[in-house]
């Protein structure tokens, strides 16, 4: 047992030294994390910016502007007055995602039915928020076209009688009552209705779990890899120094010593997993009680990772062709296994193969215990299956010292 917590004790002495390395394994997926999460955060409803250069001034262009800023439109688009001018240069620019001109006359012109010209410019860098304002622009004057057709004289009326001072009680009531009877009369066209609608309140759906919250699992897995092959190499560091060899001729020492590098690698592996999520169930607002078995399953997962990048290290004849082996071997899994793209994400198939990878069996897993409603969701069996490949791992590393790595 002495032996075995002096193995502990040096292995963590040396690795807390390489700083570097330990930047490494958190800054690089902390990195791609803030940005990939940045992204899909930030990745919701589009806003725009629509210049109009109001030339008419009128109590008509001001409608039309104002229809922009109504409800939700208001949300998805933000409406600038500028000047022809600067509306033309800020549009060349791409400064803006369309840039509308209502000429001079505009009212007069929809008063007494003349032609008039309203010009809308778009940012052809855009795609959708531009259709957006262009669709909008061709209702607003189809909305003014049916107004006019409908209640055009009096609308003509009441800004005339407007005009000319206040207008009196007699004629606001006779417009009333003009208007009225007109929209009675549409009314009266569109009853009973040829086609009447029922809209049903479709069923409860389960809630949609935060999609950034996705990415957390793989980029903790992410940071373990990282982890767990830059440890395996140290084998070959206590080969170069010559450990290996009077440790296969003392008694009894060997598996102390292959646990002492687990039990080491454990603390690690707490120590990474520790600040990845705290910065990701601080970010999303994860309840702190899945903190802990979120840890202790990346954290074992952590060590069986470690114990098998070991293992096919020591299967190859020499340092660096074992480094250089199993860096490669890291990207397909972290491609497949969930740390690019959530499992989710990707095409069935690709989903499949990734949660049969290591990595990808413990971000699923993982993902499971993120996204459901109480803590500890992950089952018995995936705890059983992530120490026996731990085990496992180990066992095949013990084997491999014992029968002539050690002695090279």
């Amino acid at each position: 047992m002495d032996f075995l917590f002096a193995s502990v004790r040096k292995d963590l002495s040396r690795w807390t030294q390489d700083r570097v390395a330990l930047l490494t394994w958190l800054g690089i997926p902390l990195l791609i994390g803030t940005l990939i999460t940045s992204l899909v955060d930030n990745g919701g409803t589009p806003t725009g910016v629509l210049l109009v250069a109001d030339e008419d001034g009128t109590f008509f262009s001001g409608a039309v502007v104002g229809a922009f800023s109504q409800e939700q439109l208001g949300d998805l688009i933000i409406v600038e007055q500028v000047s022809g001018e600067e509306g033309e240069l800020r549009i060349n620019d791409g400064e803006a995602s369309g840039f509308l001109t209502i000429p001079e006359g505009f009212q007069d012109a929809f008063l007494n039915e003349t032609p008039v010209t309203l010009t809308l410019k778009t940012n052809p860098a855009q795609t959708i928020l531009p259709g957006i304002i262009e669709d909008i622009t061709e209702i607003l004057l189809d909305a003014g076209f049916y107004a006019q057709r409908l209640i055009g004289p009096e609308i003509k009326s009441i800004m005339d009688a407007s005009e000319d001072g206040t207008p009196s009680d007699a004629f606001i009531a006779g417009i009333s009552v003009t208007i009225s009877n007109k929209i009675e009369t549409i009314t009266n066209k569109l009853t009973p209705l040829a086609l009447e609608v029922e809209i049903v309140e479709p069923p409860p759906s389960e809630p949609v779990p935060d999609y950034a919250l996705l990415f957390l699992p793989g980029i903790a897995l992410m940071a373990v890899l990282f982890a767990a092959n830059s440890l395996a190499a140290d084998y070959w560091v206590e080969r170069e120094k010559g450990t290996l060899r009077r440790l296969v001729s003392a008694p009894n020492a060997l598996m102390s010593f292959v646990t002492g590098k687990a039990v080491a690698a454990l603390c690690v592996m707490v120590a990474v997993t520790v600040l990845v999520l705290l910065a990701g169930f601080s970010y999303h607002g994860v309840g702190w009680s899945k903190f802990l078995p979120s840890l202790l399953w990346v954290a074992l997962g952590g060590v069986g990772l470690f114990a098998w990048f070991a293992a096919i290290q020591m299967l190859l004849p020499n340092q660096k062709g074992a480094n250089l082996i199993t860096t490669i071997l890291i990207f397909p899994l972290m491609m497949v296994g969930g740390s690019f793209f959530p499992l989710a994400a990707l095409p069935e198939w690709i989903g499949s193969v990734g949660r049969l990878t290591p990595n990808g069996f413990i971000v699923d897993r993982l993902s499971v215990e993120l996204t459901a409603t109480n803590a500890w969701s992950i089952d018995i069996g995936s705890w059983m299956t992530s120490i026996a490949i731990t085990v496992s791992g180990l066992a095949v590393g013990a084997l491999r010292l014992r029968t002539g790595f050690a002695r090279r």
